[in-house]
């Protein structure tokens, strides 16, 4: 019941058309936010303390092998995506399809539009002004079929996509392959959105940061001819030879060294992958907390829609739908909430395997202050929300809202007491246990390694994605998420793994070693008094953004708004760049032990100059923050979704620009609340001229339509279910549009001639409660369609309407008769021109020129430009000294400060 709880409140509520804001939530909004606010700082705080293990861990060069099979499996997928939409090619993409260009432009990209006369009417076609193409490029979709969307334009378009992608998948030219990739990937699916799933959110996310990360530094073509370079100048490391592959230091034999052939690469692209996969698996995980998947009946449900499974389920759930079913979804449930768990277990094996040191006793004492004032900053949270998720008045046996106010902060502050003495159990008095004669020490170095270990999560989620693979057909969201899970492997242990099928019995090729001079091992790092200070600022500046009421003396109230968090932003990022600079200027030509003193191992090399290590670790600072913000549920506790109130939606305002332009805004939904329950289908109906109707058996309600075993995954259905109003709550919006394209198709495959009318109907059955099927045994789906569908007209449209009609140039391609004069063509006349008139008259009004250059961000932005360029140089000045200082020993600067 606690869990039950919990994830209600994690979880946004059942979404509707037109949702009713709770009041009583939105009151309690502010106190939320003041909470959660807390939380983060207590968190930042703790990392800070932690920072040596944040440096370690993220800003490192490590092993390129795991990112680099991950390039090759992603690529492979994200071209399988696009090629499985071939039937849809034309309905998605081109002006023959769903959406002329205009309107897929309003539609899908209306902001961004605003300033683009789209030629309709009287209207000129092009940007209007200055004004309007940057309101354009602000972003973030962008597509070249917003603008050229003919057939020929597709296929040139879709061409290009596969060179860029092929050149991808083998690492040709990875540099720029990967980003053309992204770009062409994201023109071709941001024409039209209808199609969406969890997939594409996969797929644009993750393209992203392989482009942000160097994955063609292994298993490429481009490694491949930089190794067959060096092999011919005598310069490259190989097996058997001089430093075994790994690279060798310069020496009286080979004056300049000799190269690895695998050569380290930053980790922190790698990192935010695994954070990635965490958030998406822990946001779906909690959204789900509608009854059914509390009782255990989700994965039934899921597997007997129609237009999911590969295979008829109906015998598989009469045996095991009330037993082994429910199993499968609990195991399910808490295995993807909880998946962050690996994360912590990640990191905790890193910590003891590396023996980074802990900080000073002080710090060490604050963060276990901030561990227990996080936890019951959390209780807090949960006891303030809780009279908006439980009743006063429940059924017997249930707890009511009293009950809960009374009990779950002992309880709260129970488990926190369990897992502080499991951790002190673990460490001091490990328990051990004997199994067959072994020994087995339950220490934290067990519980990182199975409890929280990778062994046991994914394994998990490759057995559950397997059953989907194997069970239903949702297309290349199961692969692209398996494929994730090479980043969850270092370079070394994949060599490890693929080294008996590739290697012919020969050891796996070591990384680049970590102890060569041209890697960095650099003593600068950023000082605790800094960080803390930029988290001092950042929380301030959240405090003095809100806005003020102020009562002058005639007793008006007026509202003043608070400080931009532009200005906050820039603060704390310039203000640590100075520390760093100063820093690196002072510590940047000191050089680490080459070795871990404590361990003896080499000490992992950093990933870039000092430099690069604080532009990294803004960047990833940065991003993680936007991206937890924008994971938030959309609940009034939390502010609701009104943009001028709700403080959820104002604190994404400083990452929102960034998280929609790189394509990692997300949502993450999959069967949330519940998985429908009702079999839906969408039934087109056309009639003629001549008033005669046809079935365009568009659905699996047809025996055509129902292959079993259902092998090749097709979007019409999921199409199908959006339009008739299954999924999403804009289905009466799409229905117009659909019905305007069959005129238009029906038209264009009859000789121009144009039917009457189109209708769109829904067919539905209820699927029976699993205990229904284990009690009567399995039923057939079409007997069961037939006997109980409900059938129900749910849109008519007329093929006199906007848009409904075969334009002449479409005509003139096909070879058609031009429309006949009493029946032309009927655009949507969008009035682009006036409205974004009406705009700039506006901001002219107040005082503010459309057309004005932002001169503020670009002096920013150049000043920040000149001041890296100064940066760098002194970050390579002190590299070259450092390299200088290891052949002459008398150098002041050959120091080693640890």
């Amino acid at each position: 019941m606690i869990a039950t709880t919990l994830f209600a409140m994690l979880a946004p509520a059942a979404s509707s058309d037109d949702p009713i804001p709770n009041l009583e939530a939105l009151a309690l909004a502010p106190t939320v936010g003041w909470l959660m606010l807390l939380a983060f700082a207590l968190i930042v705080a703790i990392f800070i303390i932690h920072r040596e293990t944040w440096r370690r861990l993220f800003l490192r060069a490590e092993d390129p092998r795991s990112l680099a099979a991950f390039r090759i499996a992603f690529g492979l997928m994200t071209m399988a995506n696009i090629n499985g939409l071939w039937e849809l090619f034309y309905y998605l993409f081109t002006d023959e399809g769903l959406f002329f260009a205009d309107v897929a432009q309003e539609v899908f990209a209306k902001e961004q539009f605003d300033g683009f006369a789209d030629g309709v009417g009287d209207e000129p076609y092009g940007f209007l002004g200055w004004a309007g193409f940057v309101n354009f490029i602000k972003g973030p979709k962008f597509s070249l079929l917003y603008f050229w969307d003919t057939p020929t334009a597709f296929w040139l378009h879709l061409v290009a996509f596969w060179l860029a992608c092929t050149s991808f998948i083998v690492g040709f030219k990875t540099k720029y392959a990967k980003w053309a990739t992204f770009l062409l990937f994201n023109s071709i699916i941001m024409r039209n959105q209808v199609f969406w799933e969890g997939t594409e959110n996969v797929y644009r996310a993750f393209l992203f940061y392989l482009c942000i990360s160097r994955c063609g530094a292994a298993y490429s073509v481009d490694n491949w001819l930089r190794c067959r370079r060096l092999r011919k100048q005598g310069l490259l490391s190989e097996p058997g030879g001089p430093g075994a592959g790994a690279g060798l230091a310069p020496c009286p034999e080979y004056p300049s060294g000799l190269a690895a052939i695998y050569q380290r690469v930053p980790a922190w692209p790698r990192m935010l992958m695994i954070l990635q996969v965490a958030a998406l698996y822990c946001s779906t995980g909690t959204v789900k907390n509608g009854h059914v998947w509390m009782n255990g009946d989700a994965f039934y449900y899921a597997l007997n829609l129609d237009h999911f499974y590969r295979f008829e389920p109906q015998q598989l759930s009469a045996i095991f739908g009330t037993n082994l079913f429910r199993l499968n979804t609990w195991v399910v449930h808490w295995w993807e909430a909880c998946f962050p768990l690996v994360v912590l277990g990640l990191v905790s094996r890193y910590m003891r395997r590396e023996r980074v040191p802990p900080p000073p006793r002080a710090q060490l004492w604050i963060a276990r202050a901030c561990w227990l004032l996080l936890g019951l900053t959390c209780c807090a949270i949960v006891q303030v929300v809780l009279p908006v998720h439980i009743q006063r008045a429940t059924p017997p046996g249930q707890w009511n809202l009293a009950a809960w106010q009374r009990y779950f902060p002992w309880i709260w502050l129970g488990g926190m007491l369990v897992i502080v003495g499991f951790i002190a159990l673990a460490r001091r008095r490990p328990p051990s246990l004997t199994i067959r004669g072994h020994r087995y020490q339950l220490d934290l170095d067990w519980v990182c390694s199975w409890l929280l270990g990778r062994r046991v999560w994914l394994s998990l989620g490759v057995i559950f994605h397997a059953h989907l693979i194997i069970m239903m057909n949702i297309g290349w969201f199961t692969p692209a998420t398996l494929s994730t899970y090479f980043v969850f492997l270092n370079g070394n242990e994949l060599a490890n793994l693929l080294q008996p099928l590739i290697g012919r019995g020969k050891p796996a090729i070591p990384s680049e070693d970590p102890s060569l001079p041209h890697l960095h091992h650099d003593a600068a790092a950023m000082p605790a008094w800094a960080l803390f200070g930029g988290l001092a600022v950042a929380v301030a500046g959240v405090y003095f953004a809100v806005p003020r009421e102020v009562v002058d003396a005639a007793g008006a109230v007026t509202r003043r708004p608070g400080v931009h968090w532009g200005a906050t932003g820039v603060a704390v990022f310039v203000g640590l760049a100075v520390v760093g600079y100063f820093t690196a200027r002072r510590r940047g030509m000191l050089q680490l032990s080459p070795r871990n003193e404590l361990t003896g191992t080499p000490r992992q090399p950093w990933a870039h100059a000092p430099m690069g290590r604080f532009l990294a670790s803004a960047l990833c600072a940065y991003h993680i923050t936007g991206v937890a913000i924008w994971l938030l549920p959309e609940k009034d506790c939390l502010g609701g979704n009104d943009k001028r109130t709700s403080w959820r939606v104002r604190a994404q305002d400083p990452f929102k620009w960034w998280i929609r332009i790189t394509q990692t805004n997300q949502g993450w939904k999959m069967f949330a609340p519940n998985p429908p329950r009702t079999n839906l289908m969408m039934r087109v109906l056309v009639t003629d001229n001549d008033g005669e109707v046809y079935d365009l058996n568009t659905d699996v309600y047809h025996p055509d339509n129902r292959p079993i075993p259902w092998i090749f995954y097709s979007r019409i259905r999921k199409i199908n279910r959006r339009i008739i109003g299954a999924e999403g709550g804009k289905g009466k919006w799409y229905q117009k549009w659909h019905g305007r394209y069959i005129c238009r198709d029906w038209a264009l495959h009859h000789g121009g001639v144009a039917p009457k009318q189109v209708d769109l109907i829904k067919v539905s059955y209820s699927i029976p409660t699993p205990e229904e099927v284990a009690k009567d045994g399995p039923y057939k789906p079409v007997e069961r369609m037939q006997r109980h569908s409900s059938v129900r007209h749910v849109h008519t449209t007329q093929c006199t309407d906007v848009n409904a009609q075969l334009p002449n140039h479409i005509r003139e391609r096909h070879g058609l008769p031009p429309l006949p004069d009493d029946q032309p063509f009927k655009p949507w006349d969008k009035d682009r021109q006036a409205q974004f008139a009406k705009h700039v008259a506006e901001l002219t009004r107040q005082g503010r020129d459309p057309n004005r250059v932002p001169f503020a961000p670009m002096t920013i932005g150049l000043v920040v430009i000149i001041a890296g360029l100064r940066w760098r140089r002194l970050d390579r000045d002190n590299k070259r000294t450092a390299l200088a200082a290891l052949h002459n020993p008398t150098d002041p600067a050959d120091t080693n400060p640890r």
